[in-house]
């Protein structure tokens, strides 16, 4: 009886390297993908997950563990997919979030339709996440440790989910290190990334300003009132919950709303950030038939990282309208919410944020 073929994505780090560790020690045959995902055009900050060796760190993993190892080009992909709506999103006054436009185009897009050419059953990703597929399809959890990565993962759909492998979901930082150095990987001991991979210097309104020139067009703060407080320089310097530095604005220190259409800023004191209930669009359930009357109990993610939080979710064609049980600070459009079973840490699907 053959194996069943997998294909790992490989960044270079420990975590995929790993993942793809683990899953040839379970009997799986394993290739490993390295996605060539932009052209740097100066040598990868410190902390990137695409810098120039990170190529080599990957093929060297893949040779400790005896399995093939292929660089894919997925730069137009990357570029259309991630990179263009990036900016787009900064034009248009949000805060965009590239992993998980990444994870739907490109990991669980290109790279999966690549994996079926190959025969493949499966991609397998080193996201600290878990996902059971039984007979009612795929069920997305979130990883019982601090480096849980499901919210980035809750924009997948169940076909999507259907295809994907996550070797590292009962795993926290630590184990995964000391499996890397059991299996002798080369890469035990890299450090982790933490910048967004395409935004070289770590600034990204270098970036911006290369591809939309006139993003940063000048435009006024104003108050809750509509009250003139000052010039700022430019929509895309700023996010929802940042502090404005206004001088002499009577308190009203933090930016509360983007006009993308005036180029206006409002700004307002801490109190006025905070939001009762979001609108939602883009939405993807994962388990619908767990969504399914208005005003249906969830706990929701606002941003990566954040508490899950008991809401009330109203699903109408492809919108959401979540209510919070407490208001919650600094809601910003462009954002993903990911929402969670209210009794367990099920992911039910995720909606990116428009209003609140």
């Amino acid at each position: 009886m053959s194996k069943q073929r997998v294909v790992a994505a490989m960044s270079g780090g420990v975590d995929s390297a790993v993942a793809a560790g683990l899953l040839v020690e379970s009997g799986y045959d394993v290739v490993g993908v390295t996605m060539k995902m932009y052209e740097p055009t100066r040598p990868a900050h410190a902390k990137s997950c695409c810098g120039v060796d990170d190529f080599d760190d990957a093929r060297a993993s893949a040779v400790t563990l005896g399995i093939p190892h292929y660089i894919l080009d997925f730069e137009e992909a990357f570029r259309r997919g991630v990179v263009a709506r990036f900016v787009d999103d900064y034009a248009r006054g949000r805060t965009p979030n590239p992993c998980v436009s990444c994870n739907n185009v490109v990991k669980l897009g290109a790279l999966a339709r690549y994996a079926r050419r190959l025969g493949a059953s499966y991609v397998a990703t080193g996201h600290y996440a878990r996902v059971e597929h039984r007979s009612d399809g795929p069920h997305l959890f979130r990883n019982a440790h601090e480096k849980d990565q499901a919210y980035a993962l809750a924009q997948l759909s169940p076909e999507q989910l259907s295809m994907l492998l996550l070797p590292l979901g009962d795993l926290d930082k630590p184990a995964a290190r000391a499996h890397a150095r059991r299996l002798g990987l080369p890469v035990h001991d890299k450090a982790d990334s933490q910048d967004i991979c395409f935004v070289e210097g770590g600034d990204y309104r270098n970036l911006l300003e290369r591809l939309r020139p006139d993003i940063d067009r000048s435009g006024d703060f104003v108050n809750a009132s509509g009250e003139r407080l000052g010039t700022h320089a430019g929509i895309a310097r700023y996010t929802v919950g940042q502090r404005a530095g206004i001088a002499g604005a009577d308190g009203a220190r933090y930016v509360t709303c983007i006009d993308a259409v005036t180029g206006t800023i409002t700004v307002g004191r801490e109190e006025e950030l905070s939001a009762g209930a979001l609108v939602a669009d883009e939405l993807n359930l994962i388990r619908p038939e767990r969504v399914t009357s208005a005003q249906t109990p969830v706990r929701a993610m606002i941003r990566y990282r954040a508490a899950p939080v008991a809401a009330r979710a109203t699903v109408e064609g492809n919108r959401l309208e979540l209510v919070f049980e407490q208001p919650q600070r600094a809601v910003a459009p462009g954002q993903l919410v990911a929402l969670l079973a209210p009794e367990d840490d099920e992911v039910l699907g995720g909606a990116t944020i428009a209003a609140k």
